[in-house]
């Protein structure tokens, strides 16, 4: 036999799975759209099954159905819904509440053969047929599979419904297929995190993207949304109340349950991230709506063509040709500079017109051939902001105009890490909680990860944990000037609860 055909069989059982899920059956007006009343129904009986939920009679099928058709403007009768339901529930005639069956071809047999399968099964457990109670149904392996196999492709599942399914694979001790789930847990929660950084981004960019930007859901106010990361917290500490049960497993099972809940803490902590970025977002979003509301209809006046290239280049020439990569590279690279925070943006940053000429007594600049990257030294930087948490913990707040008091060799070693001044800004545009955690990973916030560090250092930062550092602009003070360096008279401080 081949190796292409190894498995065949079991392959054929889910193409005919969904092949023949919401076919098969005349329910009128709904034929066109029967397929995916079907799926959309599966998905809601096993939200309700992992969420505990018993509404899931025969009625309640049929309540979500016509729900559904509503929902997708669609319109039918009752008995076309009612056949739906029945279609789903039993193969062919509804009276004799059969199963489904189709031919599979064997591939180790050479042979055809019968494959019986339901959608729908009873749940014994919630119908309580002893006290006369109706029939609760819940997904069959078979549907389960076909929920699986889409869901990466159709995005059914919310961050909830997956946490369910992990926690009810860690209930039943399956821990390998747990870890596959907290896999996804994972790259879900990566890839929301990437999309909300991209939006803060797009925000600093461009503001109006607030409001044109239809692919986000901002309806929410922002107490359900914490709501939601509150349930979902819930849901983490479930989790991890069956870590201390791993002592009634075997060596090696316990050993697949330490591995589990290492990738789970990994996945809480992203999820924590998650929710402070999204929090942060939406008070980025009314901060720009309360206080530049002027910059959803300003537009700037100075193009690259005409302002640069037409009225300075061509009309005065570079002193090198060379300058003409440094000029253009910026607007071709892929890697994109970085953004100063908003408020210093708006309150600092100006545009003038280049109006100097260039004369043949300039010295050419010399470009280097290869620009030099230097490393983060995290060792320095924590060293350097030792004193700036020492401040926090004694009166609860830094100015950054303190930094003027220093002397030359320690401006030298502050300016020497680019990330010192790109933390600073960070504390500045956004408010942040601090928190100890176990793992370090990509995503992970800058200012998390300096507060770790320090607190692996000195336990005595571990007091800031849980605390909020926000900023405010101390506009009576002078701002600082290091070199060719400006900053505003910030003054980051821990927020009262």
């Amino acid at each position: 036999m081949e190796r292409v055909l190894t498995g065949f069989k079991d392959r054929l059982k889910k193409i005919n799975a969904i092949r023949m899920l919401g076919t098969g059956m005349d329910v009128g007006t709904l034929n066109p759209y029967a397929h995916e009343i079907a799926l959309y129904l599966l998905l809601r009986v096993f939200r309700r099954e992992i969420t505990d939920n018993p509404n899931r009679t025969r009625n309640d099928l049929i309540y979500m159905t016509e729900d559904i058709v509503k929902e997708m403007n669609l319109e039918a009768s009752l008995e076309e819904i009612e056949r739906l339901v029945d279609g789903i529930l039993w193969f062919q005639d509804p009276a004799r509440q059969e199963a489904f069956t189709c031919p599979l071809y064997n591939e180790e047999t050479g042979e055809h053969e019968e494959f019986v399968f339901r959608y729908l099964k009873e749940d014994r457990e919630h119908s309580h047929w002893e006290e006369g109670g109706s029939t609760v149904y819940m997904l069959t392996e078979t549907a389960q599979e076909i929920i699986f196999i889409t869901r990466e492709i159709l995005e059914e599942f919310g961050f909830d419904i997956e946490q369910f399914y992990t926690l009810q694979l860690i209930k039943s001790g399956n821990f390998n297929q747990a870890q596959n789930s907290v896999s996804n847990l994972i790259a879900r929660v990566r890839t929301l995190i990437r999309r909300e950084k991209d939006y803060k981004q797009d925000i600093l960019r461009n503001p109006q993207i607030i409001f044109f930007d239809k692919k986000r859901n901002r309806r929410r106010s922002e107490e359900e949304i914490k709501e939601q990361f509150a349930e979902e917290r819930k849901i983490f500490d479930d989790m991890f109340s069956w870590r201390d049960r791993l002592s009634n497993f075997p060596d090696d099972k316990r050993e697949e349950g330490e591995r589990l809940f290492e990738e789970l803490e990994q996945a809480r902590i992203l999820h924590n991230q998650l929710a402070k970025l999204v929090i942060d977002n939406l008070a980025l979003e009314v901060k720009v709506r309360v206080e530049h509301p002027d910059s959803f209809w300003q537009t700037s006046n100075l193009t690259f063509k005409k302002d640069i290239w037409q009225n300075i280049i061509v009309k005065k020439g570079l002193p090198s040709f060379d300058l003409l990569e440094d000029l253009l590279t910026p607007l071709f690279s892929p890697e994109i500079e970085f953004i100063y925070p908003l408020d210093w943006a708006w309150e600092e940053q100006l545009v003038n017109r280049v109006e100097e000429e260039f004369t043949e007594e300039e010295e050419p600049v010399e470009e280097e051939e290869k620009r030099e990257i230097i490393p983060v030294d995290w060792g320095l930087i924590v060293d350097l902001w030792r004193p700036v948490f020492d401040r926090l913990l004694t009166s609860g707040s830094f100015s950054i105009t303190e930094l003027g008091d220093l002397d030359e060799i320690e401006r030298e070693r502050w300016l020497s890490q680019q990330k010192n001044i790109e933390l600073f800004m960070m504390f500045v545009i956004t408010e942040v909680t601090l928190m100890e955690t176990e793992v370090e990973f990509e995503e992970m916030d800058e200012r998390l990860l300096l507060f770790n560090k320090l607190c692996q250092q000195d336990d005595k930062y571990r007091k800031l944990t849980g605390k909020t550092i926000t900023a405010v602009n101390e506009v009576e003070k002078e701002p600082l000037f290091w070199h060719e360096l400006y900053i505003s008279p910030y003054r980051i401080y821990i927020k009262e609860e």
